[in-house]
């Protein structure tokens, strides 16, 4: 049996650790120390095995079938700011780690930062020497997360794209167990990425299938309600296990604060409606009301985190279909832009965070009628891009033909970003507010955020980090400093 400890994101006043353990045939007791001092934190989640009965194969004896457990531990009481080393006794084995929890309040711009940093879209088999967590764990000093942002893609299940999916409900478990505890526990890997700082994730399609709920033509189990089903129920006990940030649910969001900062987290993905009537559960749009009646009152700035960004325009049918339909496409944007837009009416201008596109933008969107910043969104994709058959091979063959001809093209395989539309939500919000480009990133990268506070206002930059080993790409590119400013 092995045993891995990863932070979790929680209030300043206390730490929460993700336990997994692998290759186990039980749930072994657990003793947990803080600071060398045994503690009996609160449950979160116990420890118990990722598959549920029902995922094994029939006759499967449990006592003896080796498989992964997980759990979500939280301490209390513990000051901001602060490391604190944390052990568990599992069985006969263990495992230790340091954490710190997260400050109470973003510093002033003389003293420190508040260090957040972007990952999305890792695709594993595009980074078996695990390039991005040697990187994020060598980020320098000042470059080191307080709090990590995963925002989807997190893993891939529906890759690769030729495989033939067994239809079976116990084998698709096995498979996406096998998944997941690769990139969990791998070193150097994605795991040195987990360990960095305290992580919120957030899925988006891969962690399910490619337009999930939606059929997809990739995805043969995908193309019949009962398949789809089957391929559903494993993914989502994987999620729960491995990634759901506690005490979240899928339809109730979580919301962290580091004042003056208000991050809102909702899973906009595993409970989206097929018929496109939702892509955040109703319960999750009732408390993202609450949450912005919250920031206005305090005049705090709002940070809405998503897995697919609130600027795309929507899908075409037959796009949508084969692709993956965009947040647009489903009823409840308008409802979630205009919540938005209340903050915009408060003088508050906020941020919008997400991944998906594999590409990386800086975009402003200023209010026409105030010519004030309401919006900045940052998107950090992708940190190891997908293979994609057929396209990649397309590149290969136009990068050959660049060096041949003196011109070599810097990461062939990866696409420039899209400009931003001219206006923010223009079918919702009409021609209100005006959107620009301020930067845009190509090839694999991690960004990130730096906040400081600065007299009345709140000062932050970003710094995209490639993610590569050759030294004329790899230099980290800073975009900023900007202001958020009350108004």
């Amino acid at each position: 049996m092995n045993v891995i400890l990863h932070p979790r994101a929680a209030p300043s006043d206390r730490a929460r650790i993700w336990i997994g353990a692998f290759d186990a045939t039980a749930a072994p007791p657990l003793r947990w120390f803080l600071d060398s001092v045994e503690t009996v934190p609160i449950a979160l989640r116990p420890l118990n095995s990722v598959r549920g009965h029902t995922m094994f194969p029939a006759g499967t004896d449990l006592a003896v079938t080796p498989r992964a457990f997980a759990g979500v531990y939280e301490f209390h009481g513990l000051q901001p700011g602060t490391k604190y080393n944390i052990a568990v006794h599992a069985g006969g084995t263990g495992a230790t780690l340091d954490v710190r929890t997260l400050p109470a309040s973003v510093p002033r711009l003389l003293e420190d930062s508040f260090n957040v940093l972007l990952v999305s879209c890792f695709h594993r088999d595009e980074d078996p020497a695990g390039l991005a967590g040697t990187i994020v764990s060598q980020l320098p000093t000042h470059a080191r997360p307080h709090l990590s942002l995963l925002m989807g893609d997190q893993v891939y299940l529906d890759l690769p794209t030729l495989r033939n999916f067994a239809d079976n409900e116990a084998w698709l478990a096995e498979k996406f167990e096998r998944d997941y505890a690769t990139n969990w526990r791998d070193k150097p890997g994605y795991a040195e990425i987990l360990d960095a700082a305290p992580s919120v994730s957030l899925p988006d399609d891969h962690e399910y299938w490619n337009n999930y709920p939606h059929p997809s033509p990739m995805v043969d189990n995908s193309l019949s309600a009962a398949g789809r089903g089957r391929w559903r129920r494993p993914a989502i006990a994987m999620y729960e296990g491995f990634q759901l940030p506690y005490p979240a649910t899928i339809e109730q969001p979580l919301v962290l604060d580091v004042s003056p900062l208000s991050f809102f987290f909702p899973d906009m993905r595993s409970a989206r409606d097929e018929g496109r009537v939702w892509s955040m559960h109703p319960h999750g749009l009732a408390r993202m009301r609450q949450w912005v009646d919250d920031v206005i009152a305090r005049r705090d700035f709002a940070v809405f985190v998503s897995g697919q960004s609130l600027l795309s325009p929507a899908m075409g049918s037959f796009g949508g279909a084969v692709q993956d339909y965009e947040l647009p496409n489903y009823r409840d944007y308008g409802d979630v832009m205009r919540q938005l837009a209340r903050l915009a009416d408060a003088g508050l201008p906020a941020l919008c965070l997400t991944g998906d596109v594999h590409w990386g933008r800086v975009t402003e969107t200023r209010d026409v009628r105030t010519n004030h910043t309401a919006i900045y969104e940052i998107i950090s994709s992708p940190s190891s891009l997908v293979t994609t058959v057929g396209a990649d091979q397309i590149s290969a063959v136009g990068a050959w033909f660049s060096r041949l001809f003196g011109s070599p093209i810097a990461w062939p395989r990866h696409s420039d970003p899209d400009p931003p539309p001219d206006f923010l939500a223009s079918d919702v919000l009409a021609e209100r507010f005006r959107c620009t480009m301020l930067h845009g990133q190509r090839g694999n990268h991690v960004a990130l955020l730096r906040f400081a506070r600065s007299g009345g206002a709140l000062q932050f930059s970003v710094t995209y980090w490639p993610i590569t080993r050759d030294s004329a790409l790899g230099r980290p590119v800073g975009v900023g400093p900007f202001q958020l400013r009350r108004t």
